[in-house]
């Protein structure tokens, strides 16, 4: 019984940093050339949701494969549409309610 508690701690585990990285990568920061770091305390709010959404990673998954696996609303961009620099991260397009 207790290997089985320790397979399923490691198997969450491994979902919270396997989510994690799903995460940054889906909000292309390597389209900015930036590390991730750069952009943590000017978006908190959207790192906290993050970091929230990684601790149910599972209930996160499910909504996203019963939506048909839907593309990432967020981006990271660095410049804004008048050419000033920006460290942010921007919603590129809205959910469609339904």
């Amino acid at each position: 019984m207790e290997s089985f508690a320790t397979f399923l701690g490691c198997t969450n585990l491994i979902g919270i940093i396997g989510s994690g990285l799903v995460y940054l990568n889906r909000a292309r920061f390597q389209d900015t050339g930036l590390n991730w770091r750069e952009f943590l305390l000017p978006n908190l709010p959207w790192m906290l949701m993050t970091l929230g959404k990684m601790l149910v990673w599972w209930a996160v998954l499910i909504a996203w494969l019963a939506r048909g696996m839907p593309p990432s609303p967020w981006r990271a961009v660095t410049e804004d549409s008048h050419g000033r620099e920006v460290r942010a991260i921007v919603r590129v397009r809205t959910v469609a309610a339904g």
